[in-house]
């Protein structure tokens, strides 16, 4: 079998033809991708402002600058307890407190967990779309209204998609995209592009000026190049590059530094433009791939699903469940000598006093499958086969609950 890839890009001859455009144009820093960028994010989304930044976490920043500035009184943020740990940085990087609320079957936070966690210092509720999957965002947007919150709409991990006619991203106060490695659309890895979803509210002005103040983001070529390697090319660049990455902690000045807020380059601009014109075309592409998975692991029986899946739903990931006691590392690591590559999910977020009892338990299960879009239904069967059976030869020892003793057996 060839090399099963993770969907961190789906680039071809269009985005190859906006980098030169930028490149040989002079216009890598600054051009008119950027206010394209902006318009046409703005029609689909049919929201009146769309600020174009260098990422999602910028644009996280700015929003929840600015609800601060509004509500200084109040410091808790609530976030769901399986989610990205960009979101925790920004939170925490402010000065304010997250606090964690358990999430539901599919990944999103729960409507539930989150009501009992609002309180006289709740400043606002981050409710992401996890790996693309819509959560209840019309609940949580009448909740937030209620308790007199606000509410932030993550879509950083989809574009495009609706809930009850209206696009993610676009509830709430304000809404947040993201554009690195493994989104609906990518322009190159953290620091590529993002967006804030701005509505005509109070909080327009404030993000706005920040934005302006903001300059465009710098050192894309080189940014562009290492996206290039690690990730379009990881196929035959993994191997060197985890050991670089090894070696230059060694070294002073070897970690890479933080990301520094900017508005986006006219290079991920134009980038992100190409993107969008293929949505409809992957989106389809990958409805197809989620089918096939679908129906192979509906053939393997037992306890393998997919948490998210929904026909004719969009997913950003393919994300499946295993089934009790199997070692998930060892079997990671087995399929990747098979050329099989797969990747774990988010950690969860402790939360203080209140422990999430749900989300530790999913996200201990779950692995990422190969989904880019050249994937056949065959290639997707070989690699739930050899899955099922890496997985098989890599149960954890349990204690014997039959009889009594303490001693450890294997699953059969």
């Amino acid at each position: 079998m060839s090399y099963q890839r993770l969907p961190y890009a789906e680039w071809g001859w269009a985005e190859l033809r906006a980098v030169l455009a930028a490149v040989l144009g002079g216009r890598i820093r600054r051009g008119p991708g950027v206010r394209q960028l902006a318009d046409g994010l703005s029609k689909l989304l049919n929201v009146p402002h769309v600020l174009a930044v260098n990422s999602g976490r910028t644009a996280l920043r700015v929003g929840l600058e600015a609800l601060m500035q509004l509500r200084p009184g109040r410091n808790e943020v609530i976030v769901p307890a399986f989610i990205c740990p960009a979101v925790i940085e920004v939170v925490s990087s402010l000065g304010l407190l997250p606090v964690a609320a358990d999430v539901g079957p599919d990944l999103n936070l729960d409507p539930g967990a989150c009501g009992q966690r609002i309180g006289s210092r709740t400043l606002a509720i981050i409710v992401a779309h996890m790996y693309g999957c819509p959560a209840q965002i019309e609940a949580f947007e009448t909740m937030a209204s209620t308790a007199g919150v606000f509410l932030v709409d993550d879509a950083a991990q989809v574009v495009g998609e609706f809930a009850g006619g209206r696009m993610l991203g676009t509830f709430g106060d304000f809404g947040v995209l993201s554009f690195a490695q493994s989104k609906c659309v990518v322009t190159g890895e953290s620091g590529g592009g993002g967006a804030l979803i701005c509505h005509q509210n109070d909080i327009l002005p404030i993000v706005r000026a920040r934005v302006q103040a903001l300059a465009p983001a710098g050192g894309r070529l080189r940014a562009l190049a290492a996206f290039v390697w690690n990730y379009l090319l990881e196929s035959h660049t993994a191997s060197l590059s985890y050991r670089w990455q090894r070696l230059r902690q060694h070294f002073p000045g070897g970690r890479p530094p933080a990301l520094a807020p900017g508005r986006i380059s006219n290079l991920d601009a134009q980038l992100a433009l190409a993107q969008l014109n293929s949505l409809s075309r992957r989106r389809e592409q990958r409805l197809r791939i989620l089918g096939h998975y679908a129906d192979a692991l509906a053939s393997a029986g037992g306890s393998w699903h997919m948490p998210q899946f929904s026909p004719g739903r969009y997913l950003a990931r393919v994300m499946v469940s295993m089934p009790p006691g199997v070692d998930l590392e060892s079997c990671r690591r087995q399929l990747r000598q098979e050329s099989v590559c797969t990747r774990q999910g988010y950690p969860t977020h402790p939360g203080g006093p209140h422990s999430a009892k749900r989300a530790p338990e999913l996200a201990a299960s779950l692995i990422e499958l190969p989904a880019y879009a050249g994937m056949t239904a065959g290639d997707v069967a070989e690699v739930c086969q050899r899955l099922h059976r890496v997985a098989a030869a890599y149960r954890k020892r349990v204690p014997n609950r039959q009889d009594g003793d303490d001693h450890e057996q294997c699953y059969q």
